[in-house]
């Protein structure tokens, strides 16, 4: 059985199984928007990307390194583009405000994952490479 929690940014699909000795789990999925249909994402789709799929982290990240002129070092996938600098930390903080007090199914459901994680997802969904900061590192 299929379920879609909409409570959730993004929304979180739930498929609920059971192990052949008849135990239920539940399998849990996010379902990312990938809108830009760009052949190659720039750094503003990037952000659009983090902030429809409410990802904090990342939007504080890439909001710190830009505004400390860091791009070059910091982020992954960066190609030296052009880009208004005002413009793009105002879309973040747009998208910081519109993600607040908003859960993720990873926030939910406790599924033991970080955002990092999900990005390579995003990234074989979209058959692109994103910019991202891994600070992980």
């Amino acid at each position: 059985m299929e379920d879609i929690d909409e409570s959730t940014v993004p929304f979180c699909k739930l498929e609920h199984e059971k192990f052949d000795w008849g135990e239920p789990y539940t399998h849990y999925d996010p379902i990312f928007k990938i809108s830009p249909t760009n052949r190659v994402l720039t750094l503003e789709d990037s952000i659009v990307i983090f902030g429809e799929n409410n990802f904090k982290e990342q939007l504080t990240s890439l909001y710190n390194v830009i505004v400390n002129y860091e791009e070059f070092d910091r982020i992954v996938n960066y190609n030296e583009e052009k880009f208004d600098r005002n413009k793009i930390l105002e879309l973040i903080d747009f998208y910081i405000k519109e993600n607040e007090g908003k859960l993720t199914p990873w926030e939910k459901y406790h599924l033991y994952t970080y955002e990092l994680f999900y990005i390579s997802y995003i990234e074989e969904k979209a058959n692109r490479k994103i910019h991202f900061v891994n600070w992980k590192e």
